[in-house]
């Protein structure tokens, strides 16, 4: 796990509720205050949808941030900068496989519950703390290790700046 402080706010909010940065990652949950607080739970509502699409998402049980960064993007637009904001993303599966199969590492999908980078603004400084969660103990930290540079490198390949916290 490390914790590292994204130095371009403005950039960064354009990339996440503007652009496509974090698009094909789950949203695990969110909250965000501004007049009231509002909160985004990621898991999809199975009874919300008809048999054929809820076939369509292939069994993913959670939201894209794809699909939910329009109704985020209505509640932070405007002149006002949210009080304070925290969101979830979580590495989709395909792209956690990727990374066990990147890695060569020995962790299966079995044992992971998820790869997790964690957005928290308040006070006027954000923070991304990355994660793992896993559903036995795996005393290996390697995928931990893999996860960290992985964040890293996603910040960098995106041109965000960050610095360790």
């Amino acid at each position: 796990m490390i914790g590292l402080s994204i130095l371009d706010v403005k950039k960064f909010m354009a990339g996440i509720l503007t652009g496509s940065m974090f698009d094909k990652f789950y949203l695990r949950d969110g909250e965000i205050q501004t007049f009231t607080e509002f909160h985004l739970g990621g898991y999809l509502n199975r009874p919300y949808f008809d048999s054929e699409e809820w076939e369509a998402l292939g069994g993913r049980q959670l939201c894209l941030w794809a699909e939910v960064k329009p109704f985020a993007f209505q509640l932070i637009k405007g002149h006002k900068l949210p009080v304070r904001f925290k969101l979830v993303f979580q590495l989709s599966d395909e792209n956690t496989r990727w990374l066990l199969d990147k890695y060569h590492l020995s962790a299966s999908m079995e044992d992971i519950g998820g790869l997790f980078m964690n957005i928290t603004y308040e006070h006027q400084k954000l923070v991304c703390t990355s994660g793992v969660s896993y559903k036995t103990f795996i005393p290996d930290k390697t995928l931990e290790q893999c996860w960290d540079e992985t964040v890293c490198r996603y910040f960098k390949q995106n041109h965000i700046a960050v610095e360790r916290v």
